[in-house]
């Protein structure tokens, strides 16, 4: 073999994959101690949701509830446990009795949608605020500015003393872009990785970026491999709305734009946090960039 003896060959904070296994079979170790699957509640809010299996005509002002299936999709994406928490109506009662189900479920995690604005039917922050501390309410950023942040004690839960809520906006695209942010990386610091941040890549915008003037913006991207210019390059999904979910659609980035005014030309250097599979960026392209000519070196960082 070529392991020595003694020699350390994964460590605490490992991800286990298939070398992985190999490794621990190399060795003889034929089980081995890995943290819990994370458990996330996922609830919905709104007297405006139907269930998604309404196929009847829906009543005016009433919309099918995507953000459930998409966040436990997207829970379960990152090996978590998805637990179905249902739609909770504008009462405050019926929010107490989900969070109180949420935690008799052993959630490590309540992840809620809609209800953290600041009109009167917005009724998530006030519960938080009375059975818990809410930790930040309102983020400097674009999308998900009503984005909240809090813990509730459990200490009648051994082994589980609190138990962490974040409050998601109710638009499709500010829920998921904020889960991307906050929540997938908590899961990762559950399941023990090392470094659970997302990863950040710096590449070449491929149309002008207006700027926002009042927030830095989160803008949904495709990164694909340039081979004139030697580096990837992000392709906007589109109109950026934050209710329009198609601009999710084949996102596996989101540019980090900063706040400011004016226009970013094409070509620019930009940071980008990476939120899905690469391995299309990873195809040879046939996209031609105007600003660099083929066998050009993209601008410095």
């Amino acid at each position: 073999s070529d392991i020595e003896v003694g020699e350390k060959v994964l460590a605490a904070g490992d991800i286990v994959g298939p070398a992985e296994v190999g490794l621990l079979a190399t060795v003889g170790a034929v089980s081995a101690i890995v943290s819990p699957q994370p458990i996330i509640a996922v609830l919905s809010t709104g007297d405006e949701l139907a269930e998604p299996d309404d196929q009847g005509p829906l009543r005016p002002g009433v919309v099918r509830d995507s953000n459930r299936a998409m966040l436990m999709a997207a829970c379960e994406a990152e090996g978590a446990k998805a637990v179905d928490m249902g739609i909770a109506k504008d009462t405050a009662e019926a929010l107490e009795e989900r969070f109180n189900s949420a935690i008799a479920q052993g959630a490590d995690i309540l992840v809620t949608s809609g209800g953290v604005s600041m009109g009167d039917r917005d009724l998530v922050k006030p519960l938080l605020q009375r059975r818990g501390v809410i930790h930040y309410g309102r983020v400097l950023m674009k999308p998900g500015k009503p984005l909240t942040c809090a813990t509730i004690e459990t200490p009648e839960r051994e082994g589980k003393p609190r138990l962490l809520v974040f409050g998601l906006p109710g638009n499709p695209v500010s829920s998921i872009v904020t889960f991307h942010l906050v929540v997938h990386p908590c899961i990762r610091k559950l399941k023990g990785y090392a470094d659970p941040h997302l990863r950040r890549v710096r590449v070449l915008t491929s149309t002008p970026m207006k700027l926002d003037p009042e927030r830095p913006e989160y803008h949904r991207v495709m990164l694909k491999w340039d081979d004139a210019s030697g580096a990837l390059v992000g392709i906007t999904t589109g109109g950026q709305r934050s209710s329009r979910l198609l601009s999710m659609r084949s996102a596996n980035a989101l540019l980090e734009l900063p706040q400011a005014s004016g226009v970013l030309p094409v070509g620019s250097t930009v940071s980008a946090l990476v939120i899905g599979d690469l391995s299309h960026a990873n195809i040879r392209s046939s996209l031609t960039l105007p600003f660099l000519p083929a066998g050009a070196a993209p601008p410095p960082p």
